[in-house]
């Protein structure tokens, strides 16, 4: 009788692993810096877009943040700054690993029902540092 209540529980310990470590995340998601944030908002479109002021994030959900910048025309100086919504969206590749992507990037800057951006972006988010050129 204890063989069998051995087994017993030995399957069951078995079955409640399996349950519990498919369930569980394998490796926590890559974290999303301000600087990795603000460096690809500036390296996607230098010749429109230089984040002036970078606010901060809202997770809006496990795999999504909004990043609120100030962004600025470089080539227009004179231009009034606009106050944009980037949406930042963690994405698993085919191999499993999981990187950051810029996905839209949104102001509400003529009004409050009309939006102006670009909501098809699939930038990926470059946590290496800016090559200084001298």
């Amino acid at each position: 009788m204890t063989v069998l209540g051995k087994t017993h529980k030995f399957w069951l310990g078995v079955l409640l692993v399996l349950f519990w470590g498919c369930n569980l995340p394998m490796l926590p998601p890559p974290p999303l810096s301000v600087e990795a944030a603000r460096q690809t908002l500036d390296r996607w479109n230098p010749q429109y877009c230089k984040v002036i002021e970078f606010y901060g994030f809202k997770q809006s959900a496990d795999d999504s943040r909004l990043a609120y910048v100030l962004l600025g025309n470089p080539k227009d100086p004179a231009a009034k700054p606009v106050l944009s919504v980037a949406q930042f969206q963690l994405l698993t590749r085919p191999d499993g690993s999981q990187e950051w992507f810029l996905t839209s990037l949104v102001s509400h800057s003529s009004g409050l029902t009309r939006r102006q951006g670009w909501d098809n972006l699939l930038i990926p988010v470059q946590t290496k540092p800016l090559a200084v050129v001298e």
